[in-house]
């Protein structure tokens, strides 16, 4: 009986130090996926863009068609005048 407890006992063991290499490898090369993508240039355009503390929250009211950084915004996306306020 203590054979068979010691053969399940380093099967676990054994069984644990693989599921813990399995996952390493594989976060890894989830890691190194995602790093590989960036480098690309598919997502150059989400880099942070420096703002002054006047650029946003002005209060100064917009008119639309709005044309920001040569994107054209057709109309305002909110539909309540304060979006703050609880629907």
């Amino acid at each position: 009986m203590d054979v068979i407890l010691i053969i399940l006992g380093v099967l676990g063991c054994g069984a644990i130090v693989i599921a813990a290499y399995v996952f390493t490898v594989a976060s890894r090369n989830y890691v190194s996926a995602e790093d590989s993508q960036s480098n690309n240039g598919a997502n150059k355009s989400r880099r942070a863009i420096p703002r002054r503390p006047t650029d946003r929250r002005s209060g100064k009211m917009v008119t639309f068609p709005l044309s920001v950084n040569g994107v054209v915004i057709p109309e305002e996306r909110r539909h309540l005048p304060d979006r703050r306020k609880a629907a």
